[in-house]
This record gives C-alpha cells, structure tokens and sequence, in this order.
C-alpha cells in the first residue's frame, strides 16, 4: 500500500480535521520546539522552515520573536494550508510533502523544523525525505527533529487508516551517522494519555524533541 498516496490524497486533510482546534493559535515560546532553539545561536534574520508545518503556527510563533527571519511551511493538508493562510499572513505556505523534490523549497534554509513528520514517512521514501532535509538546511545551520522515539525500530498499525504505520525510532541518529551532524540538545518526554500511543507501552509513549547543528567540514579531521 502506498502510504504516501494515502496520506496526501485523504489522511493529511482527515488528520487537519480532527486536529483543528488548536492549530490557529501561535505557538507560545514555551512549546518544545521553540524552546528548544535556545540551545542554538539565534541569527537576527535568515530563513525558517517547518516541514508538515500544518497552519503555520510553530513558524509565527517564532516569527513573533525574530521578526526579521522569513518563516516558510510545507504542508500536504490544503485545509491546514487554507487556513494558514488566512491566520497568518507573514508566513509563506506551500503545499507539499518531505518526500516531493519538484517544485519544493529545499535551499539556501538557516533552521529546518520536522515535527512529527518523519514516523509518518513510507519506508521506501524515508532515504529521499532525509535527503530533501539535508539539501534545505545551509551549512551552519540548525536542524529540529521532534518525534516519537524508540531505541530500537518498530512499527504501530495506525487506528484511523487500515494499512498504514507510524514508524518509531531515533531520527536524529541517522543525521549524527552522516558524520556532518553533531548533537546540540535532546529532551524526552513521555505522552501519557496522547491518542496515538499504546498506554500499556512505555516506549511507545516516548517523545523526543533534538536540535543538531550541519557542519560539512569542521567534524572532519583534516591532515
């Protein structure tokens, strides 16, 4: 089953629904993902991008607090997009998947947010998405992986769609295996009532928010 398909044509739309509520307010600077920029040094201006970024509002609520930076969101939802759009005009939308190429904005980027975006990721496009995440990001810059974590690889049925899986893992790991990635900030956190998690799972209700840090020369020991 092509879950990519899946999820653009019908689940990214149905999941905007069901989460719709919440996704107009902008992102306090206390959510994870912003706070945990603070292990980085902060440009005044460059270039943000939030990849399943659903209505913009982690890249306003940053945008709030550095407004000179250019805040921009890829996400598959037209729904999210459409009311993003209106909610938060400063931010720049456009609609797309992590694991499209043509047409994307993988470039010249300073941050790079993917927030519970990578366990949705067909297996056989995982290799293209990281590699659309590592062409965006400019060298220097800060990557955000936020997402379930698991410490070793597993796969959970999704109770919305039959045939389709979230798949649970250390993503940040498979940056740091690059060799021009290097660690800056971890924090876990267990979600202890979230819907999408087996309660009687520990690790299955375990979150992880990483900043890392490209640097494509510096981890190299050079003679």
């Amino acid at each position: 089953m092509n879950q990519e398909k899946i999820f653009l044509e019908q689940e990214a739309n149905a999941w905007f629904r069901r989460n719709t509520s919440a996704s107009i307010a902008q992102a306090p600077l206390e959510h994870r993902v912003l706070q945990s920029l603070s292990s980085g040094r902060i440009p005044t201006s460059g270039v943000l991008l939030d990849i399943g970024g659903a209505t913009g509002r982690i890249a306003e609520g940053f945008r709030q607090h550095y407004p000179s930076w250019r805040c921009k969101v890829v996400e598959p939802s037209l729904e999210a997009v459409a009311m993003g759009e209106s909610a938060f005009p400063n931010v720049e939308f456009r609609v797309g998947s992590i694991c499209q190429t043509e047409g994307m904005p993988w470039e010249d980027v300073d941050i790079v947010i993917v927030s519970g975006v990578f366990c949705w990721v067909d297996r056989h496009l995982l290799s293209r998405a990281i590699c659309n995440v590592d062409s965006a990001l400019k060298n220097g810059g800060l990557l955000v992986i936020s997402d379930f974590y698991s410490p070793y690889m597993r796969a959970n049925p999704y109770k919305h769609h039959s045939g389709i899986y979230t798949y649970k893992q250390d993503y940040s790991q498979i940056f740091t295996n690059l060799g021009t990635y290097h660690l800056l900030f971890s924090k876990s956190e267990n979600l202890e009532g979230h819907s999408g998690s087996d309660e009687s799972d520990f690790y299955d209700r375990q979150w992880v928010t990483s900043v890392l840090k490209k640097d494509i020369s510096g981890r190299y020991f050079m003679k």
